[in-house]
């Protein structure tokens, strides 16, 4: 699109089965005509990036409306002794501090196995070869538990020459901490344990990635209303608390803008409603629904560029 000063770089979010409105932003972006020539992103995001890099956001909507809860989750319960930390947002009473430390021992406990997520990257883009059809630099966010910082993995046009493999690196992303297992990787004789560090909050993630971009496009799965959102059902808890960590995860980035010193016009798009949609909720109706909504609010976004003097 002319309305964008390039290079142009694409930041991704995270937030689960939320990831399908991401999907119809991106889908209708990459159908308008917008090209990236860098993609970061961390758990879904780095999903949809993948997709972009492989050419493949045309199957995205056909994959979210095929979801089953069977399809992600299956039940593997695992604990791992790992040096996980979680952030601590409430304060320092007794009460609080028990609850964080209890919450800390449970965030190792995971629940399902990351079999599923293998199998589908594997038989969806893994087999389309190691080169990417588009030329482009791809940066794969998650969390390293020993050091507390984002483990950041570069691929450069190809899945090739690094230590992790693309897949693994991928499913690390989104690994997030009571839900899947975390994935290992040895670097430098030292092992890692990678997890999604979305929802965890600890280091935050900027948009570094980008220097020398003149534009920067960012498209979250959260929205304002989910730093104080409703807890119901029996994930309640954890879909609070997740919604709430990603949701000020996401601000955190975007401010980091001021650090890029090309000085990109950087675009935040959020949803513009309640998407009806729990983080965990793989129900292929209702994430067709959310695809649908991003669609249309691409379409909006594009339209409000064209608009600008």
């Amino acid at each position: 699109m002319s309305k964008f000063k390039g290079p142009v770089g694409l930041f991704l979010c995270g937030g689960g089965a939320l990831g399908s409105w991401q999907s119809g932003v991106l889908t209708e972006l990459v159908r308008q005509g917008v090209h990236f020539d860098a993609v970061a992103g961390f758990s879904v995001g780095s999903l949809n990036g993948a997709a972009y890099c492989y050419n493949k956001t045309g199957d995205l909507r056909r994959i979210w409306g095929a979801m089953k809860p069977a399809s992600i989750l299956d039940l593997r319960p695992r604990y791992h002794n790992i040096p996980l930390q979680l952030y601590q947002h409430d304060g320092g009473s007794i009460v609080n501090k028990a609850n964080f430390f209890f919450q800390n021992r449970l965030a190792k406990l995971t629940l399902f196995s990351n079999k599923p997520l293998y199998d589908l990257l594997n038989n969806w883009l893994v087999r389309s070869g190691p080169q990417f059809p588009r030329n482009i630099k791809f940066y794969v966010i998650s969390h390293a538990v020993e050091i507390k910082l984002p483990y950041i993995a570069a691929f450069d046009g190809s899945t090739q020459g690094h230590n992790l493999s693309f897949t693994d690196a991928l499913v690390a992303s989104c690994s997030i901490p009571m839900v899947f297992p975390p994935v290992t990787v040895v670097e430098h004789g030292r092992k890692y344990h990678l997890v999604d560090g979305g929802v965890i909050g600890i280091a935050t993630i900027n948009l570094n990635f980008f220097e020398g971009c003149r534009t920067v496009i960012m498209i979250g799965n959260s929205r304002d209303a989910d730093l104080d959102y409703p807890a119901r059902g029996p994930f309640g808890y954890f879909e609070r608390k997740a919604r709430r960590m990603l949701a000020i995860h996401t601000q955190k980035v975007y401010e980091s803008r001021v650090f890029i010193k090309s000085e990109p016009d950087v675009h935040l798009i959020k949803p513009p409603i309640d998407l009806g949609l729990n983080m965990l909720e793989f129900d292929g109706a209702k994430c067709e629904k959310a695809f649908d909504i991003g669609e249309a609010e691409a379409k909006l976004f594009l339209s409000g560029m064209e608009k600008r003097p």
